[in-house]
């Protein structure tokens, strides 16, 4: 026979559980942007010299090299950002490395302000980066572009892959 303290112990578990439960559904999956490929409906709309699926030992990143102010320009549908807090990505400053970008994010025509620039990319050495969402104004927005910019300076080759809103 179960006891009543049994019963009550019981059903406050299986409450905790459902109420885990429901926190994990409200995060969405992981919005994969690319991973040896563009994956997700997303795009290359970029502006600066870009090759895609760069043979390069177990990965195949996306290679980037441009003018001043150039950008590798990933773009999508426009979505929710609701539920992600950040942007992850692997990058590599390639043979050079040294070069300075700005993360930023699109909505239509309109650039949401945003001061975020990597500190300068090491050369040879694949580094994991977390661009938090706050930084880039894009919390609770609906977007449709991810660019990583030049600054005012041409830029040697760069490697990025597996990026992806979190």
């Amino acid at each position: 026979m179960i006891s009543r303290r049994s019963l009550i112990a019981s059903a406050a578990g299986m409450t905790g559980a459902l109420a885990f439960g429901a926190r994990a559904a409200d995060k969405p999956a992981p919005m994969v942007v690319y991973d040896d490929e563009l994956k997700n409906g997303w795009q290359n709309w970029s502006w600066a010299t870009v090759e895609l699926s760069v043979p390069a030992g177990q990965v195949k990143p996306i290679k980037v090299e441009g003018g001043a102010w150039s950008a590798l320009a990933l773009h999508h549908d426009p979505f929710s950002t609701a539920g992600y807090t950040k942007l992850t990505f692997f990058i590599n400053g390639g043979l050079d490395g040294g070069q300075s970008l700005a993360v930023k994010l699109k909505t239509g025509d309109k650039m949401i302000d945003s001061n975020a620039i990597m500190a300068p990319l090491k050369p040879k050495m694949w580094q994991p980066a977390e661009i938090n969402l706050k930084d880039i104004g894009g919390v609770n927005t609906t977007i449709d572009t991810v660019l990583f910019q030049g600054q005012a300076d041409a830029y040697k080759p760069y490697y990025i892959t597996k990026i992806q809103f979190e």
